[in-house]
């Protein structure tokens, strides 16, 4: 019984020993291959600055003179594609602006030609004054050209002669491609001048004579725009469908404060995307903007002829470039 329990024992070694041989007989387990390095640019991603739409509009587009100052207001194109052909009719009141002849060989009041259209034609470079003052400005190139980017469309030359302000209107627009399709040009705001008194010292300011629309009847006489207040004022860009009244709501003041501030003598003419100031005090600097629906600090920037490096510094802006509907921005410190 011994011999036969002892050669069991054995031959179990012998298969234990076996079935061991078997489980590692496959060669050593493989090494696990390592994932090779993939560099990380840790650097954080910008966000393409959107495309501006093609736009029209007044650089600067607030302008404060005294009577018998001068200032030169740019009609500034922005991202035009393929344009060919602009029409541009403004509109300004004569009691208290005049456009200045830049060219007296020439039979009629003349505005400067711009840089954006070149080599350009000039169809049309007319002032008539009347109730109020007309400018009308046409440009053309060559059929074989056209135009890709922006510049200044026309520079016009503007002399105060009375205290008061008025508005510098875009009246009509009209834009082609050299095949005659009609280009829609975004119309950013309308231009706010305003003229202080001169001084007793100063000479009183002989206006240059215009061509002249006699009116169906006499405009009635103006009252003296009053003084912002203290701190300047705030200017706001007027939205479809508000009035004088609704605005006052806003910043709690009157219609006919508004009225005043701004030459308005017929309310209801009051027109969306026209730039009124409201003679209140910003909360910092001379003069504030209050922030619209659909505004980006560089086309702030633009209005007001500033960098947008310089307004995000007047306003503590980081790099974001962040404003929010109903910020009021300094713009003038």
């Amino acid at each position: 019984m011994d011999v036969k329990r002892t050669a069991h024992w054995i031959l179990l070694v012998l298969l234990m020993m076996l079935l061991s041989s078997c489980g590692s007989g496959g060669g050593s387990q493989p090494t696990p291959t390592a994932t090779p390095a993939v560099p990380v640019d840790l650097t954080p991603a910008t966000s393409p600055t959107p495309e501006m739409p093609p736009s029209l509009f007044f650089q600067p587009s607030v302008v404060d003179l005294v009577v018998g100052e001068t200032a030169v207001v740019n009609v500034w194109l922005d991202s035009a594609r393929r344009l060919n052909n602009i029409f541009v009719e403004l509109s300004f009141d004569p009691r208290y602006v005049q456009v200045q002849d830049v060219d007296p060989d020439v039979e009629g009041v003349q505005v400067t030609a711009g840089n954006a259209l070149q080599p350009v034609d000039v169809l049309r470079n007319l002032v008539i004054v009347g109730e109020q003052g007309r400018l009308y400005y046409q440009a053309t190139m060559p059929p074989s050209q056209a135009l890709d980017g922006g510049g200044i469309v026309a520079s016009i030359t503007l002399l105060g002669v009375a205290e008061g302000s008025t508005s510098l209107r875009f009246e009509t627009v009209a834009a082609s491609d050299p095949d005659g399709n009609p280009l829609e040009l975004m119309l950013l705001s309308d231009g706010l001048v305003t003229v202080a008194g001169a001084s007793s010292t100063e000479p009183t300011v002989q206006p240059t004579a215009l061509p002249t629309v006699q009116p169906t009847a006499a405009p009635p006489q103006p009252t003296a725009a009053p003084t912002p207040a203290p701190g300047g004022g705030i200017y706001y860009v007027v939205q479809a469908g508000e009035n004088l009244f609704r605005i006052g709501l806003k910043f709690d003041v009157t219609a006919d404060v508004l009225a005043e501030a701004n030459g308005i003598f017929v309310p209801s003419q009051l027109a969306a995307g026209a730039m009124l100031l409201v003679p209140v005090s910003p909360p910092a600097g001379r003069y504030g903007y209050y922030v619209q629906p659909g505004d980006t600090l560089y086309s702030i920037a633009r209005r007001f002829g500033l960098t947008v490096e310089e307004l995000a510094a007047y306003n503590g802006i980081g790099s974001d470039y962040t404003v929010s509907v109903g910020q009021v921005l300094v713009v003038i410190p």
